[in-house]
């Protein structure tokens, strides 16, 4: 976790991808200006890249090991970001490869700001590796966009009390920025902390099939929102495993409406809605239990166990 005095140069590695008619150029001197302007600004170093492909970027994390990591570019709905091959081809990268990439280089990477739309799922795979990532949940306007870099990047640049978390009070400058730009955007950048790997975490210390006695807590919007997510990134939601899961985890397929039709978004919605409303805790059990065997380290794992130990007390 960086704290406000903490005194250790900071490395901002951009990635700029396929600037088709996107805001790229603007973005680089927007964030290249907050920091400039910065009363921190001697313990900031930009190294910005350009038209980045995988290999690029594989080369630029080896190359300057940044504590801090910024792609602006373009994002899919499912969760992809959109680079460019070595024959100038658009080439897809999975939330999945991401997470792997930053895993290698856990031990430098600090934050991870990805200014994509569609980027959210993303940041979450990134999350069990990595302490903070940021990402966007649906579209997001150019202007919003910029705004927020504006905010983040002015605001780590601020001085603080010895015990702020800075990353946390860069985001909540930013959410400000963007509000201020355009209420009806405020609600699409997220952050994903992995505290795990800040401070030990108790739910890991102790056999997540065997959770200690609690008071019942019920899931919050939170523990749905990170069922979805999981359903999702395991690929246990793909039309031809979604029959199977259903009857393993104890509900009827015929429950859930068109579930062929249904996309992988949707499914996942829709049976973890089930699940919840009904209060089906053996159900959502033996999902977490599925979950857990896909996610078996990380800040997933992590959520995972405090899930199960609150449908299980």
């Amino acid at each position: 976790m960086v704290r406000g005095q903490d005194t250790q140069s900071q490395k901002i590695l951009i990635l700029a991808a396929i600037p088709h008619g996107l805001r790229l150029d603007k973005e680089i001197k927007e964030i290249e200006e907050c920091i400039r302007r910065a009363a921190k600004r001697d313990k900031f170093e930009i190294c910005p890249r350009t038209a980045v492909c995988p290999q690029d970027i594989r080369r630029a994390f080896a190359e300057e090991r940044p504590q801090i990591v910024h792609f602006c570019g373009h994002g899919l709905e499912d969760g992809s970001l959109l680079l460019e091959d070595d024959g100038d081809r658009n080439k897809l990268v999975k939330p999945e490869g991401l997470a792997q990439l930053f895993k290698l280089h856990a031990d430098y990477v600090q934050c991870v700001l990805l200014n994509a739309c569609h980027s959210a799922k993303s940041a979450t795979a990134i999350s069990q590796y990595i302490n903070y990532a940021i990402g966007m949940n649906q579209e997001i306007q150019d202007k919003a966009a910029i705004a927020f870099s504006k905010g983040f990047y002015d605001a780590l640049g601020y001085e603080y009390p010895d015990n702020l978390d800075v990353f946390q009070r860069a985001f909540d400058e930013a959410l400000v920025a963007i509000q201020l730009e355009d209420i009806s955007q405020g609600q699409i950048p997220v952050m994903q902390i992995n505290k795990q790997s800040m401070q030990s975490a108790s739910v890991n210390n102790s056999p997540i099939n065997n959770p200690p006695i609690a008071t019942k807590q019920e899931l919050d919007d939170q523990d749905i929102e990170t069922l979805r997510e999981l359903l999702q990134l395991s690929g246990r939601a793909a039309a031809d495993r979604r029959k199977a899961l259903c009857i393993e985890i104890g509900i009827n397929s015929g429950d859930l409406n068109a579930i062929s039709m249904l996309s992988e978004n949707d499914f996942a919605i829709e049976l973890i809605d089930i699940l919840h409303k009904r209060k089906l805790e053996s159900s959502i059990n033996k999902l977490c239990k599925k979950l857990v065997s896909d996610f078996q380290q990380g800040a997933y794992h992590s959520k995972l166990g405090v899930i199960m130990t609150k449908i299980n007390s």
